[in-house]
């Protein structure tokens, strides 16, 4: 092959890479809500109990997004209007639901249930969707299905552990068992049906319906990076919006100006740490590193965290000369800890698993190891150390973190003679070759 064909067909891969269709946006309108609704459900509860509800029902709404984002991806211009509508509609309720969870958690059971139930349904039986296998699983939706005879503590206890079952099947699955998991599957249905039309001289099942070979569903890889950018998108652009309702009923001088600017750049730097420089919503992230199914775990807890910490900062412009309370305090501390543990954890995961022979790659995801966890080591620090700081202080002690995180990228770039990861128009940021 020429240079030229080669060329050729770089410009033809990019002239068929697949955006985020008018469909797919519309339904994110709703996750603009929730994300909005979550925060909510964070400030209006302060205990741990009220914390823990919240990262369950910040995970039931991801997942229900994570399977209908699964959906669109995979059946591309063969999605359904009327599908991606019906999960809209359950997110709605869930949302609703959640400004009086306690006495609508039946509700937002119920909707997650039909959720999870309508984004199973599209897969026929010779289907393997590898890279999120929850979307077919109905074992973590059982715990959902009991709890609409509880309420109360009992019913969030059992969402976590349908929560946690989920989790632990994509967490313990790999792309060959499922395979061959489901092979084995199609070839006793298809040995039952042969037996039931030996005994009866025809047949009764549809052929149809028990096809002949397995159909392993793979993700577009540049779209489903696209998609969860864009959800990153959503929970950093919510928590600008609580923010500017905060300035508004606040006094207008100073300190409200020098807190809503440390509020901005801690935005501002969060996204271009996540999404520019990013993917999966992992700090620093070069695009092709990650499996998709290690990529959307990656994604929930970084998302969750930054979620966190956005929506306590945001309420900072309301009284930016207020100490922050021990409650918000510990929220931001622990949220912003786990976005930096979890861009080490993958640095430190890529270049650990990678061949020798792919050196540079090692020596580059130790080096991003480092220029996330440093930073954000002496952000923390410096947040523990002046526990009577003020708003005003606080937020620029976070907002200092984050920016030297990009600071240290862009030096380290420069001595490893790297392009920056995520670069505007090289959105890949999973890797199908990996289990």
């Amino acid at each position: 092959m020429t240079d030229d064909t080669r060329e050729d067909s770089r410009e033809d891969d990019a002239a068929e890479e697949r955006h985020a269709s008018w469909l797919e946006l519309f339904f994110d309108l709703v996750v603009v809500a929730g994300i909005g609704a979550l925060a909510h459900l964070l400030h209006e509860d302060s205990t741990a109990g009220g914390v823990g509800l919240y990262a369950v029902a910040f995970t039931a709404f991801w997942l229900v997004w994570a399977c209908f984002t699964t959906y669109g991806n995979l059946r591309a211009a063969r999605t359904q209007v009327a599908t991606m509508l019906v999960g809209m509609a359950a997110l709605a309720v869930m949302t609703a639901s959640v400004f009086a969870i306690d006495e609508h958690g039946g509700a937002f059971a119920v909707a997650y249930v039909v959720g999870r139930f309508v984004a199973s349904r599209p897969w026929n039986r010779g289907t393997v969707v590898v890279d999120l296998p929850v979307v077919q699983a109905g074992i973590g939706i059982v715990p959902w299905v009991v709890s609409w005879w509880f309420v109360g503590t009992a019913q969030h206890v059992l969402w976590a552990v349908g929560l946690g079952l989920d989790l632990m099947l994509v967490l313990s699955s790999s792309r060959g068992r499922m395979v061959a998991d489901m092979q084995r599957r199609l070839e006793r249905v298809r040995a039952g049906r042969d037996g039931r039309r030996s005994r009866r001289g025809r047949g009764r099942i549809a052929d149809r319906d028990i096809p002949a070979t397995l159909d392993v569903a793979e993700a577009d890889l540049p779209h489903l990076a696209e998609r969860m950018s864009l959800f990153m998108l959503i929970v950093l652009g919510e928590s600008l919006i609580q923010a500017i309702d905060g300035a508004a009923d606040a006094v207008w001088g100073r300190p409200l100006a020098v807190t809503a600017a440390g509020v901005f750049v801690l935005v501002v730097g969060l996204w271009a740490a996540s999404v520019q420089r990013g993917s999966a919503g992992v700090a620093l992230l070069a695009p092709g590193l990650l499996a998709p199914r290690l990529a959307w775990v990656a994604h929930l807890v970084t998302t969750g965290a930054v979620a966190t910490l956005a929506a306590v900062v945001a309420t900072f412009t309301a009284a930016p000369q207020s100490v922050v309370s021990a409650h918000d305090r510990t929220l931001v501390v622990v949220a912003l800890a786990v976005y930096g543990a979890a861009g080490v954890a993958v640095h430190l995961g890529v270049a650990l698993t990678r061949p020798p022979a792919r050196s540079a790659v090692r020596r580059a995801s130790l080096v991003r190891a480092a220029c996330v966890g440093l930073p954000i080591t002496l952000a923390v620090g410096a947040a523990l150390l002046h526990r009577d700081g003020t708003a005003e202080r606080f937020v620029w002690e976070l907002a200092g973190g984050v920016v030297l995180v990009l600071v240290a990228d862009g030096l380290a770039s420069g001595r490893l003679g790297r392009r920056s990861p995520g670069r505007p128009g090289h959105q890949g940021a999973v890797d199908s070759s990996s289990s």
